[in-house]
């Protein structure tokens, strides 16, 4: 028997794989986590592109929002205070995360 989840819950699981895989980076960085990071990104824009909303990752520290945006189906990273707004391919975001930028918050 198959079960039958629903959207939400996959968008739910592919942000805590997502920053799983950020903190185990941050623990650990000689783990390879790039396709741990891929997987859960194309999950996210999966998820955008099919229900056509624009979607909140997480926040980021110290202020700010991960974004993925379904119509540009770019990812941004939105810094209200002084007002930056950046916007990202899949793989600079990777590559973002990987060097520590755009960090979730410990929240």
């Amino acid at each position: 028997m198959f079960s039958l989840v629903q959207p939400n819950q996959l968008i739910e699981l592919a942000k805590k794989q997502l920053i799983h895989a950020l903190v185990q980076h941050q623990q650990k960085p000689y783990l390879p986590v790039w396709g741990e990071l891929f997987t859960a990104l194309r999950d996210i824009a999966k998820y955008g592109q099919q229900t056509q909303e624009n979607t909140i990752i997480y926040t980021i520290q110290p202020s700010g929002s991960l974004w993925y945006l379904y119509k540009e189906q770019r990812f941004m990273v939105d810094v209200p205070e002084p007002g930056i707004t950046i916007s990202l391919t899949q793989e600079q975001l990777i590559d973002a995360l990987l060097q520590g930028s755009f960090a979730p918050s410990k929240s």
